[in-house]
């Protein structure tokens, strides 16, 4: 009995003497007059950093945040812009025809690997429609949209605003090691349903200024359906949108193809 307690009190000393190395080891032999004692220690007693890249999962996002850019419409076949001359009230300005995005939700999951992915999510797209006329109003009945001249009123601010629910789905491709860091590219569609539109101009009237805000559907398709495709790296994306439908019904409106460009800041 006393043999055996000595053992098990030496046992100790060298277990607390060599602590540090034996955490770094799986397995730690100690041989004592003749006997020999195996301490193993378990994948539980491993820092993070010990952890290896394959049992992690990336976590990734790639469309929920913010998106800022330029808003326009492509007036010809051959991706003209602003050549209508039988709709020229519908010109635009573009340094104030701007496209705002703000994407709530987004659900990102990898296919086979982390370095290929898909994802989907929805938000809210703003697009803003800035008119160069001053003097032109656009206004709509039950089979057409047509703009209407107005020789008391001459307009600093004259925009169609519109605004939609977007649904994105994405294929990703991630070359990089670090999800955070590593360059993407992104190529998919999304769906936009619009729930609501209007027409608001400024102006100064008998030197007031006045505001109108104009509320209706003016022929606008319900339905925009984009391609879509985002390059970046990290947080950051350029995004470009093509639609593949016109922003206005059929033969309700010119057969004008919206699009928009910008940056995109994931969160």
């Amino acid at each position: 009995m006393k043999k055996s307690l000595t053992i098990l009190v030496t046992v100790l000393l060298v277990n607390f003497s060599f602590g540090q190395e034996e955490k770094q080891q799986d397995t730690t032999k100690i041989s004592f007059k003749g006997k020999m004692v195996t301490i193993t220690t378990n994948d539980c007693d491993r820092g993070p950093e010990e952890l290896t890249n394959e049992k992690k999962k990336w976590s990734i996002n790639q469309w929920r945040g913010f998106e800022l850019g330029v808003n326009g419409l492509f007036t010809s076949s051959d991706f003209g812009i602003n050549n209508d001359p039988s709709n020229v009230h519908f010109e635009l300005d573009y340094a104030k025809s701007l496209n705002f995005n703000l994407n709530l939700f987004e659900f990102n999951t990898r296919i086979g690997t982390e370095k290929f992915r898909f994802y989907t999510g929805a938000g809210f797209r703003f697009n803003r429609y800035a008119f160069k006329s001053t003097n032109s109003t656009l206004s709509y009945n039950d089979t057409t949209t047509f703009s209407a001249l107005d020789s008391l009123k001459s307009f600093d601010k004259n925009y169609l605003n519109a605004s939609y629910i977007s649904v994105p789905v994405f294929f990703s491709f991630m070359p990089g090691k670090k999800q955070h860091k590593t360059f993407h590219i992104s190529a998919g569609a999304i769906v936009n349903y619009r729930i609501g539109s209007r027409i608001k101009q400024k102006y100064v009237l008998d030197d007031q200024k006045r505001k109108d805000v104009n509320r209706g559907h003016y022929h606008l398709n319900p339905f925009l359906v984009d391609a879509s495709v985002r390059i970046g790296v990290g947080n950051f994306s350029v995004y470009a949108n093509y639609g593949l439908n016109s922003l206005f019904e059929s033969n309700k409106g010119p057969d004008y193809t919206p699009f928009s460009l910008g940056l995109s800041l994931n969160i």
